[in-house]
């Protein structure tokens, strides 16, 4: 992998498929269908914030490829919102550019080469070790470049109190002017060789299995996720936060993958209810069809946000429907 400002690997130029298409927003609901993957993404405001006017907090983004492997990337992330973090809704949306640019770009080449793949034990251990590093590095230098662009004004400054209670906090704040931008991250690469999780910070991410089973990827604990706190691309050392989880494809791959923000999840009674969602979504997707789905989707996340948590949600899927049974 390159350092933190290159867009190549190991010398070499990417030769990957042009995008299918990608997508990233404050509201909206997109779908795309190709090399097997079928996808779609909303993010709606929660109802909190349409009562008061504030911005939508969250990010998403997703790339496909338009050739003949099923090949995509999901990314979605949560700006923390509140006075501390002024910028937070820039910061998510930093955040899966970031993300879909480095996973598309220097990751997956690696994979589509064999060159992760031959000794994949080496493979994870040098991404375990770079990619964190590297995520949080750019994705700091892009707010750092927003804030030389739009300097932090003192109306911002004088609106930082601390927070009201109930607000989202980082844990381990870096400097003030990333604490501005704070957000977490979710992001999902997807080969037919090799699915990649990452998560920094709070949200969800669920696949389902052909059997309807729902599964989480067992990310190692983050202790600091308690209460309204969670760690983040603006928390000091950020890189250590970042949970990733190989899963190399050998018999049945996930035919169901769903990345939400934390407001979906908080808008449940319990796991449970929650998991559930994702069985259902798949169900709709197959019996309905993606546009249906599409059509659908941003009015059942704003119904669920204001009978629950109140919170902006965003929720990213990829369904492959062209498996053989």
């Amino acid at each position: 992998m390159s350092g933190s400002n290159g867009r190549k690997y190991d010398n070499k130029e990417s030769t990957l498929p042009t995008s299918q298409e990608s997508c990233d927003g404050t509201q909206f609901c997109r779908t795309t269908s190709a090399c097997g993957w079928q996808i779609v993404g909303a993010s709606v405001p929660g109802a909190i914030h349409r009562r008061s006017g504030a911005p939508n907090q969250d990010a998403l983004s997703w790339w496909s490829a338009e050739g003949e492997k099923p090949l995509a990337v999901l990314c979605v992330a949560d700006g923390h919102g509140g006075s501390e973090y002024t910028r937070s809704h820039i910061g998510s949306r930093r955040a899966v550019k970031e993300a879909q640019m480095l996973l598309v770009s220097e990751v997956m080449p690696r994979i589509l080469d064999g060159d992760g793949l031959h000794n994949l034990a080496q493979f994870k251990r040098q991404l375990s070790e770079q990619m964190p590093k590297l995520l949080v590095s750019r994705w700091r230098a892009s707010v750092f470049e927003h804030a030389t662009d739009n300097p932090i004004t003192e109306d911002e400054i004088s609106h930082a109190n601390g927070g009201e209670a109930g607000e989202p906090r980082a844990t381990k704040p870096s400097s003030p002017v990333e604490r501005r931008y704070g957000a977490t991250l979710l992001a999902v690469l997807l080969t037919p060789e090799l699915h990649l999780y990452i998560q920094l910070g709070d949200g969800d991410v669920l696949t389902v299995t052909a059997d309807g089973e729902v599964v989480r990827p067992p990310f190692g604990i983050d202790s600091h996720l308690f209460a309204n706190y969670t760690t983040s691309l603006c928390s000091k050392e950020a890189w250590r936060f970042v949970r990733i989880h190989f899963q190399p494809i050998v018999d049945s791959p996930p035919e169901f993958i769903m990345l939400a923000t934390d407001g979906y999840a908080n808008s449940f009674a319990d796991d449970a209810d929650f998991e559930q969602v994702a069985r259902d979504l798949y169900s709709a997707i197959k019996q309905d069809g993606l546009a249906a789905v599409a059509g659908r989707l941003p009015d059942w996340l704003e119904a669920t946000s204001k009978g629950g948590s109140g919170d902006d949600i965003s929720v990213v899927m990829a369904a492959n429907l062209s498996r053989p049974k």
